[in-house]
């Protein structure tokens, strides 16, 4: 009982900071796409996406391997082994950014010819933040072996804080939309300066120190370049479509501001939305790969079959929560956030991508769990295949409605082959969840209708903003009324339901 309390409290806390990190992240995201426009917004994007590999070679492998390491020598209270492979991290963290950063500024005609002199611009300044990433992050990871996860969520939170706030600043009177994107990278820098400085802070106040030693530098790389070499092989697709949209784009006729222009709408603006819920999918995966872990440990494979199923359905319900929501009122949210009817089109365009978004992250997650990181990565780079297959055919047929397209079949692909892998790992895992997927697409329809039906009339005569409130409240209100008229209740609330009732149950009767 008090495991599973601490359980609770615990995804709860860290749902909390993550609902709130993603929510200045996504206000970042409104004010950044308005002061820089889609255009400016686009080669921003291009720029973090290649910056995000050489993040992942420092942010990866090393902070996962230092936390387990920590959390293994605090349970046998070797402090001062704890506080060496901490140092150990933080040298082989800070000489692979240094190194990121040299090759950067060496081979930047091949990045000049592959990106433009303004993407490399923006890379060049950004080079500073890859060492201070290097410190947040293996700290960070020191106090996730430490168990303290509130100090692990804050971190996250005061960094994206800290962000806005500074971007703000920094951009308030500034109206030219190359230096506002140049501004942008200067204060995603200076961001991670100050992120890494607070959370030095707090590892030293817990008690944590530097010792230097040279026993842990092999086992350190030894155990981190597998999950590294994974993640960038993961994160490589990001540039590469980055590269590629653009391009096949420009090939149709489209001139390139405009291609980058379509690609800043999609990529940074409409996208960030479909990944909203991954805030609280996030919260559940973290608390059931351990627990999934554990059981696989014991044989226990009925458990883990029913814990799938309840991850599962849980997400899936979640899912159709907002599906509807943005196929009813989409294009009114795009011009409420973004001030672009453009980016809310594609939000109603791409309302169903989320289902697959969520259901593969909680599988990956799962897989990650039974020890399948390899097939998981297998499954994600045979979608990322068929994605780019699907680009090329389509891009010249449907423009740029191919990489909705290109995109949702790459998930729903991935997803398929994850639960496939993890069916074989877990054969007395049930095919319940398709039937459940089968009912929520009835439901989905016409709570989808009524809900743009509805916001469209209130259009005419009142605001966006107020027009899309009640029409994307009734249908999400008509799809809780048929859920429950319909009788479908995800396994996962109606255990937690159940559970609820009988310590209620019981402290009434100690009360008693």
């Amino acid at each position: 009982m008090k495991e599973f309390k601490s359980v609770i409290s615990t995804v709860s806390m860290i749902t909390f900071f993550s609902v709130i990190t993603r929510l200045f992240g996504f206000i970042f995201r409104v004010y950044l796409s308005r002061k820089l426009g889609a255009e400016g917004l686009g080669i921003y994007q291009v720029a973090s996406s290649v910056m995000g590999i050489f993040m992942t070679l420092v942010a990866s492998g090393l902070p996962l391997v230092t936390a387990k390491m920590c959390a293994s020598f605090n349970h046998t209270k070797q402090f001062e082994q704890r506080n060496s492979c901490v140092t150990s991290s933080t040298i082989i963290a800070i000489i692979i950014s240094i190194v990121s950063s040299f090759g950067i500024i060496i081979f930047q005609p091949l990045l000049l010819k592959m990106f433009g002199s303004v993407v490399v611009e923006l890379l060049i300044i950004m080079c500073p933040a890859l060492i201070f990433s290097a410190v947040y992050a293996v700290f960070r990871g020191a106090l996730w072996g430490k168990s303290s996860f509130f100090w692990v969520s804050f971190t996250e939170f005061i960094e994206q804080v800290i962000r806005l706030i500074l971007t703000f600043i920094m951009l308030y009177s500034v109206n030219n939309m190359l230096k506002a994107t140049i501004i942008t990278a200067k204060s995603f820098s200076i961001t991670c300066f100050f992120s890494a400085l607070i959370v030095a802070i707090i590892y030293f106040a817990s008690g944590g120190k530097l010792k230097f030693e040279k026993k842990f530098y092999s086992s350190i790389i030894k155990s981190s370049t597998p999950i590294t070499g994974v993640r960038i092989a993961s994160s490589l697709i990001q540039p590469l479509t980055a590269t590629l949209i653009p391009i096949l784009l420009i090939k149709i006729g489209y001139t390139a501001s405009q291609a980058m222009s379509e690609y800043g709408i999609l990529m940074g603006m409409t996208f960030p939305l479909l990944f909203a819920p991954l805030s609280v999918v996030g919260s559940l995966s973290m608390v059931l790969v351990p627990k999934i872990s554990t059981l696989k440990t014991c044989n226990e494979y009925e458990q883990i079959a029913l814990n799938i199923e309840q991850s599962l359905t849980g997400s899936l319900f979640l899912s159709m929560l907002l599906i509807p929501l943005f196929l009813s009122c989409g294009d009114l949210i795009g011009l409420v956030l973004f001030d672009n009817l453009q980016a809310g089109i594609y939000l109603q365009l791409s309302a169903v991508c989320i289902l697959p978004i969520v259901l593969s992250n909680i599988t990956s997650s799962i897989l990650n769990a039974l020890s399948l990181e390899v097939k998981s990565f297998v499954n994600y780079l045979i979608g990322s295949i068929v994605m780019f297959v699907c680009l090329f055919v389509l891009t010249p047929i449907i423009h740029t409605s191919s990489i909705i397209v290109a995109f949702f079949v790459s998930m729903c692909l991935t997803t398929i082959l994850n639960f496939r892998t993890i069916k074989k790992a877990v054969p007395s895992l049930s095919y319940k969840i398709m039937l459940s997927l089968f009912k929520y697409a009835l439901i989905l329809l016409p709570s989808s209708l009524l809900g743009h039906f509805v916001s469209n009339i209130l259009y005419k005569l009142l605001p966006a903003f107020i027009s899309g409130l009640i029409g994307g409240g009734l249908s999400i209100l008509s799809t809780l009324i048929l859920l429950q008229s319909f009788k479908v209740y995800p396994s996962a609330f109606a255990t937690l339901k159940k559970f609820l009732h009988k310590h209620k149950s019981r402290s009434l009767k100690t009360n008693k």
